[in-house]
């Protein structure tokens, strides 16, 4: 009897601790200002060579609201759990677990197992399921889980590829070295750094943080005075511009790289399952009937070199700080149509039945000829407030003069490249979004709307504007721009399709 209650109790605990989240998260339900009371209380605790009866009688405050902290994450993490049915999962989350989630399989549209190197010390990954549904939170399902909890919901998930064939591709290694040079920024590296640096002031607290800052700057100083000679007829201004854009830009590109090295895409039955990451390990599974839009994208010098990069609008799917929703990073344009074949056969090959026309070049032009006056203007005015900074404005003019005249290039490149036409039920479009060249596949049934507007000028010309509505848990348009009026309006009669005018 005795043995058999006990093992009735160990069967209870396993069942306990297996639907709760990881341990981990009792850290994390504890406040992150938490640690700035307890860095100062250990400082103390070391200074009083551990009198623990005096160092408790003078800072019992602090140490009873840690304690009252640490109990409240305690029974937030004992009351929120999950549970796996026949058809769905369903979390009890909340205060005291008392909001239920069920969310059926049917109608998860993204799944996504995030494993930061963190976590894979303490065996832990984080679990997203996320569905068309607008969600107060913005993600229906977060639970921070054991590793083998994440791997048991994952296999229920994918069941249907243990009966279908499965079809995988792998991009190079170096074709994901230029998606990650290409797909980087300095103004995101730049902001990571700044998150950084914030996140270690809140953290350790200033005085350490002014250590930190010292310390490398003396590094930097041992550095500078080695190179001085190299940069002493350049203005500082523009040495510390120039160091800034090119560290953030460094920066963002060694996150990208770690971000999308060792891609796989597979497609198996209805699904489409991606693994990704070194230091943060990703798998999603993306439910191919709930992709709304293909998104074939290039910049200008992508488009002289022919090659492509495919994103796919799903919700979930990219929804992170700074996720690429990637479903073939960068390849050749022969490449991109093979691998699609593989993963999704039944896109058929575009057709174009609109486009714009070199007459219209002089309207792709306009605005980006008028704001490229802004460097000039600006300039002059800094240049009258500011007399002895003149060289260095004109520097600083004439650097921010180069997006402008990119800009008035693939504006000109965008008027050859704008179009719009369906086939076999899906609808493809082709327009330029800042630098960036689109070309969209979509089943017709995912447009939920289309306006076609009209600027003062266009009404001279009988040109519009077309702005189309994607179905999708956020509201979500394409624009193309100055497309001829009357074969738009009749295409879309044409089609059935809900236009407003």
């Amino acid at each position: 009897m005795a043995r058999t209650a006990m093992h009735k109790k160990a069967n209870w605990l396993r069942t306990f601790f297996r639907h709760r989240q990881h341990p981990l998260k009792i850290l994390i339900y504890t406040s992150k200002n938490i640690w700035l009371l307890a860095i100062p209380l250990t400082k103390y605790l070391i200074a009083s060579k551990f009198d623990f009866q005096n160092w408790i009688k003078t800072n019992w405050v602090d140490i009873l609201t840690i304690v009252v902290i640490f109990g409240l994450a305690f029974f937030r993490w004992v009351f929120v759990y999950y549970e796996t049915e026949s058809d769905g999962i369903v979390a009890h989350t909340g205060l005291f677990g008392m909001m239920t989630t069920k969310v059926y399989y049917s109608e998860i549209t993204t799944m996504s197992c995030c494993q930061s190197y963190l976590q894979r010390l303490f065996n832990a990954c984080t679990l997203y399921i996320e569905t068309n549904a607008k969600s107060l939170s913005g993600t229906e399902i977060k639970l921070d889980l054991r590793e083998k909890c994440v791997n048991e919901i994952y296999d229920i998930v994918t069941a249907q590829c243990k009966n279908n064939n499965k079809m995988t591709i792998k991009p190079k290694q170096t074709h994901l070295l230029i998606f990650s040079l290409l797909f980087s920024s300095a103004v995101s590296g730049m902001i990571i750094f700044g998150m950084f640096m914030f996140q270690l002031y809140r953290f350790v607290g200033r005085e350490i943080e002014e250590k930190l800052i010292t310390t490398v700057n003396g590094e930097i100083t041992k550095v500078n005075l080695t190179i001085l000679r190299f940069t002493s007829s350049i203005p500082k201004i523009i040495q510390i511009t120039a160091l800034t854009i090119i560290g953030g830009w460094l920066l963002s590109f060694i996150v990208n790289l770690m971000r999308h090295c060792n891609f796989k895409a597979t497609r198996c039955g209805s699904q489409l399952l991606i693994k990704s990451g070194v230091l943060i390990r990703r798998r999603y599974v993306i439910n191919r009937d709930k992709i709304n839009y293909f998104d074939y994208q290039k910049s200008l010098l992508m488009k002289l070199f022919r090659i492509c990069s495919v994103t796919i609008h799903c919700t979930g799917y990219g929804a992170r700080y700074r996720e690429i929703s990637a479903l073939i990073p960068i390849t050749t344009m022969s490449e991109v149509r093979a691998s699609l074949k593989i993963l999704e056969p039944q896109i058929p090959h575009t057709v174009i039945e609109i486009k714009t026309t070199p007459k219209d070049i002089p309207r792709f032009m306009f605005m980006p000829v008028v704001y490229g006056f802004i460097p000039p203007i600006a300039g002059g005015i800094l240049k009258l407030l500011f007399p002895s900074w003149s060289k260095e404005i004109d520097i600083l003019m004439v650097i921010a003069l180069i997006p402008f005249a990119w800009k008035l290039i693939v504006a000109i490149v965008a008027s050859y490249n704008t179009s719009v036409g369906f086939k076999n039920g899906y609808c493809t479009l082709r327009y330029c979004h800042f630098y960036k060249f689109h070309k969209i596949i979509m089943p017709k049934e995912n447009i939920s709307k289309t306006v076609v507007s009209q600027t003062l000028f266009q009404k001279i010309s009988h040109t519009c504007n077309l702005k189309i509505y994607t179905n999708s848990e956020k509201t979500c348009f394409h624009r193309l721009k100055n497309l001829p009026l009357e074969k738009t309006l009749d295409l879309y009669l044409r089609e059935g399709l809900q236009t407003f005018f």
